[in-house]
């Protein structure tokens, strides 16, 4: 037994690999570890983090918030050599973890210090039930635990809770069927007065197991009456990507509040072993923005760039599906800045405040659609009395407005190529006309180069030059813009 947990150790640390990845959500979250065979019960232990792999209990070794590798643990074996899990009562202190006996049950024990520093252990009677994964509320009041009792269940595993009074846990309850389902709903974990889980049953899909919240009270007002609800009758939401992915299970996600850090473990597409351990910074609180991005013809647009932004800072960024849709993660009570753009599109900025309006969901929600605009490429596009009626040199106020879509598209799409031309038809003299054209040209190529970047080049013709169409005196100016865009080609 001592020479295989050593060689754990070893494989582990040789194994630990961190991965930073670009993500929705505002906090960075990163691959923490690879982990051979299945990792289970995540749990945190005055401040130390454990996890439970290849019959192992074992204890994480961190260097402020990098993890460094984990070692067997050996403070426990003094306790029970069969430890799979364990947790510490918030009020008494008492240690809590459970073992499995030799048909596979998992049963549940805790354990108190003696005379002499001798720890007892104890069984915790459930009426006969299996427990796995325990977790308490703050107060220690109530235990949430997963267990397949297949006499009282939904189906599969379920979510049971247990009252703490006068030093006994009550007969346990089952958590009702908003939360559990005829599928499985395990790995329960407290964060403030919500309940995590995962669960295969929730959605349509139930090939994969997914992390959600609910939270266990809530306040119910009818009326001019405030009661509280009844434990387990909140709503469940589902935690956004990358908390969840849509082809793996995600389980055992744990918070530690004291480092706002949280863990979860992964078995998705881009581990290379049996499931791994994530990790991400920052408060779950937060509100969850998506909606749909379309054109003015109500076509769905793939790939747009959702950019939000504060104090000129990017905070997070999300693309677009084949489908119009984004989905990004924002911290709670903020204001944003959210940009929208595409090539060949104009950009469009929109304000947000994410303050929570429904108390009731860990994670807000807010739909924001977005219809983004263009002009058209590959044909003219006539602006007309740029300098007015008379023969001024000088744009007029009307003529920059004009103008402004124009220079908004190109500043938004720099790669845009231009081609322009100005004509103006003021009096029956041909060459005056000429004349008055080029100083124009140079009034307005001096404006265009102020306002656009310098990517953006623009050459005007004088389409009156050596054109006897421009002495009709029509009193007409005229400016002809064709974009093309090069990379449609």
């Amino acid at each position: 037994m001592k020479n295989n947990i050593i060689l754990l150790t070893f494989l582990l640390l040789l194994s630990i690999s961190t991965q930073g990845q670009e993500s929705a959500f505002s906090a960075t979250h990163q691959k923490m570890a690879l982990l051979p065979g299945e990792v289970n019960n995540v749990s945190i232990v005055d401040g130390n983090l454990y996890c439970y792999a290849s019959g192992v209990l074992l204890l994480a070794q961190r260097s402020g918030e990098q993890l460094l590798g984990f070692w067997a643990d050996t403070s426990y074996v003094k306790i029970a050599e069969d430890i799979e899990y364990v947790i510490k009562h918030p009020s008494t202190g008492d240690l809590y973890f459970t073992r499995i006996d030799k048909h596979g049950q998992s049963y549940l024990f805790y354990a108190q210090e003696g005379r002499k520093g001798k720890m007892k252990v104890k069984k915790v009677r459930m009426g006969g039930m299996t427990v796995e994964h325990p977790t308490f509320t703050a107060d220690g009041s109530i235990m949430i635990f997963s267990s397949r009792d297949r006499r009282r269940s939904y189906g599969g595993y379920d979510l049971w809770y247990s009252l703490y009074s006068d030093g006994k846990w009550s007969r346990p309850l089952n958590l009702g069927n908003r939360i559990n389902t005829n599928y499985d709903e395990i790995t329960p974990s407290i964060y403030r007065d919500c309940l995590l889980f995962s669960s295969n049953g929730h959605g349509d899909d139930h090939a994969y197991l997914n992390v959600y919240s609910t939270r266990l009270i809530s306040d119910h007002v009818n009326g001019d009456t405030v009661g509280m609800l009844q434990i387990g009758r909140c709503r469940v939401q589902k935690l956004p990507e990358p908390l969840n992915s849509s082809d793996a299970d995600d389980f055992d996600m744990i918070i530690d509040t004291s480092r706002n850090y949280g863990y979860w473990v992964s078995k998705r597409v881009e581990s290379d072993s049996d499931s791994q351990l994530y990790s991400f910074s920052g408060s779950l609180d937060g509100m969850l923005l998506w909606g749909r991005v379309l054109d003015k013809y109500d076509n769905a647009l793939a790939s747009v760039r959702v950019m939000a932004s504060q104090n000129g800072r990017t905070i997070c960024t999300a693309l677009t599906d084949s489908d119009g849709f984004y989905r990004m993660y924002l911290q709670s009570d903020q204001y944003y800045e959210l940009s929208f753009s595409l090539h060949g599109f104009f950009v469009t900025y929109e304000q947000i405040n994410t303050a929570k309006a429904d108390d009731e969901f860990l994670i807000a929600e807010q739909r924001r659609d977005v219809t983004l605009d263009k002009l058209l490429l590959d044909q003219r596009i006539y602006y007309s009395d740029l300098f007015g009626h008379n023969v001024d040199l000088e744009l007029s106020a009307f003529g920059k407005s004009q103008l402004e879509p124009l220079v908004r598209f190109l500043t938004d799409n720099p790669e845009i190529q231009v081609k322009a031309s100005l004509s103006n038809d003021i009096t029956d003299d041909a060459k005056f006309n000429e004349y008055l054209t080029a100083h124009r040209i140079q009034t307005l190529e001096n404006y265009l180069y102020g306002v656009l970047p310098p990517t953006v080049s623009i050459k005007i013709e004088n389409a009156c030059s050596g054109i006897v169409g421009c002495s009709g005196a029509t009193g007409v100016s005229r400016f002809v813009v064709i974009l093309h865009d090069p990379s449609e080609e």
